[in-house]
C-alpha cells in the first residue's frame, strides 16, 4: 500500500492538472478549474529556469500565431477574445521545452487517459442509475456535459485499455490482461450509449494501429487482435443494444439524404473560398450579412483551421502535426509512446467530424496540442541521444 501511495504522491502535479481539465469535460466540476489550467501552466512555463526551445517547432508556432492575428485583424474580429487564448495555448505548449517539462507534460498525458477510461465506466454506471446532465435529455451525457464530449472521452479511454491489455500480455501476467477486458466491454457500452459513430469508429482504427505498432511478426499480431476481436463479437449483441441512439442518426440521414455535417462542410468551403491565402479570420463563421464571431459549430476542426487561416494556416498546421509522427522502429521500442500515436491518430482522425484544433476552450484541444509537443520533444532529445526516463 505504501509504494502505492509514493506513487500517487510523485504525480501529485500531474493528478491536480488533469482534474482541471476534466472540469472542461464534467457538469459538476467548476469550470473555472480548466481556465485555472491554462494560469497555471503559464507560471510553470514561464518560472522554469531550465526551459529552452525547439527551434524549427517554435518558427512554425510562431508563423502560425502571427497568421492567426492576421486574419483576424482583417476580419476586424481582433474584439473577439477567443484567437488571443488559442495563441496563449498554442505558446505554452509547444515553444517552451526542457527534459522536465517534457516529462510533466508526458506523464500528465498518460494520467489524463487513465481519467478517461474512468469516465467510461463511471458514465457506464450513470446510465443505468437513469442520470443524465444533458440539458434536453435527447442524448445520453452522464456525468458529462453533453454526448459529443462524453464520446470522445470513452473513445480514447478504449484505447488506453486495449494497451493495458497487450502489454499485460505481452508481459506474461495474463490474468492482469482478462480483468481489463471486461472494463474494455463497459467503455465501448459507454461510447455506444453517447451515440458517436465517429468517435466509435476512430477508437477501433486507432487500437488496431496500436496491436499493429506493438507487436512485433504477423503471427503476434493476429494472435492479439484474435483474442480482442473474439471477445468484441462476443459481445456484439449487447453492444448493438445499446446503439440505438447510432442507428436514429442513420435512419435520419437515410430519410433526408445527407447529414448535418455536410452543411457545415460546405459552407467552411465556402469560406475558404472566399479568402484562400489566409482565410476569414480566427472564430469567425459565414459571409456577407450572415458573419459571426465567436463560438459556433464549424463540424470539423481541419476544415476550421482551413476555412479561418486559410491555405497559410493549414500549411503550418501539417507542419507541426508531421514532427509529431515518429519511426516505427522508435515506437516498438517505447510502449508508452506507441500509446500516444495512437492517441494522436485517433484524435487527428476524430476531428475531421469535430471542431477542436482551434477551440482552445475545449479538454481537447489542449489535450491534442500536448500530444504534439510531447511527440515532438521525445524524437528530438531521441535524436540528441538525450536520455529519457518513462515510468
Amino acid at each position: 500500500m505504501g509504494h502505492y501511495i509514493r506513487l500517487l504522491l510523485s504525480y501529485k502535479w500531474e493528478i491536480i492538472a488533469a482534474v482541471c481539465l476534466l472540469s472542461n469535460l464534467y457538469a459538476d466540476l467548476p469550470s473555472i478549474l480548466y481556465h485555472l489550467l491554462l494560469v497555471a501552466y503559464f507560471l510553470f512555463i514561464v518560472t522554469n529556469k531550465k526551459q529552452s526551445q525547439s527551434k524549427g517547432r517554435a518558427r512554425l508556432v510562431m508563423l502560425l500565431i502571427g497568421v492567426i492575428f492576421v486574419a483576424t485583424f482583417i476580419a476586424l474580429a481582433v474584439y473577439n477574445p477567443r484567437w488571443i487564448e488559442m495563441c496563449i495555448l498554442l505558446y505554452i505548449l509547444l515553444i517552451p521545452t526542457s527534459v522536465s517539462i517534457f516529462r510533466f507534460r508526458e506523464r500528465f498525458l498518460l494520467v489524463c487517459l487513465i481519467c478517461f477510461a474512468i469516465t467510461g465506466l463511471l458514465n457506464n454506471y450513470a446510465y443505468h442509475k437513469g442520470i443524465n446532465f444533458d440539458e434536453y435529455n435527447l442524448d445520453f451525457a452522464g456525468y458529462t456535459v453533453g454526448s459529443m464530449w462524453l464520446g470522445p472521452a470513452c473513445g480514447m479511454g478504449a484505447v488506453y485499455l486495449t494497451y493495458l491489455i497487450n502489454l499485460f500480455w505481452n508481459g506474461h501476467k495474463r490474468l492482469w490482461a482478462v480483468v481489463c477486458l471486461p472494463l474494455l466491454f463497459l467503455v465501448l457500452q459507454t461510447l455506444c450509449w453517447a451515440g458517436s459513430r465517429s468517435a466509435l469508429a476512430c477508437c477501433v482504427g486507432a487500437a488496431l494501429l496500436l496491436i499493429w505498432i506493438s507487436n512485433k511478426g504477423v503471427g503476434r499480431k493476429f494472435y492479439v487482435f484474435g483474442i480482442i476481436a473474439l471477445l468484441v463479437a462476443i459481445a456484439y449483441p449487447t453492444l448493438q443494444a445499446g446503439t440505438g441512439r447510432m442507428q436514429g442518426k442513420q435512419a435520419y440521414q437515410e430519410a433526408v439524404g445527407h447529414t448535418s455535417r455536410e452543411a457545415l462542410w460546405n459552407a467552411r468551403f465556402e469560406e475558404f473560398s472566399s479568402s484562400p491565402l489566409w482565410g476569414i479570420g480566427f472564430g469567425v463563421t459565414g459571409l456577407g450579412e450572415k458573419q459571426r464571431v465567436g463560438r459556433a459549430e464549424t463540424g470539423s476542426g481541419w476544415l476550421t483551421v482551413l476555412s479561418q487561416t486559410g491555405l497559410l494556416g493549414i500549411v503550418l498546421v501539417l507542419l507541426l502535426v508531421k514532427r509529431a509522427i515518429l519511426p516505427l522502429r522508435v515506437l516498438r521500442s517505447s510502449p508508452h509512446m506507441a500509446l500516444y500515436t495512437a492517441i494522436f491518430a485517433y484524435m487527428c482522425m476524430h476531428t475531421v467530424f469535430e471542431a477542436y484544433l482551434f477551440q482552445a476552450g475545449w479538454y481537447l484541444c489542449f489535450y491534442f496540442w500536448t500530444l504534439v509537443g510531447v511527440l515532438d520533444d521525445y524524437n528530438q532529445y531521441r535524436r540528441r541521444g538525450i536520455p529519457l526516463h518513462i515510468d
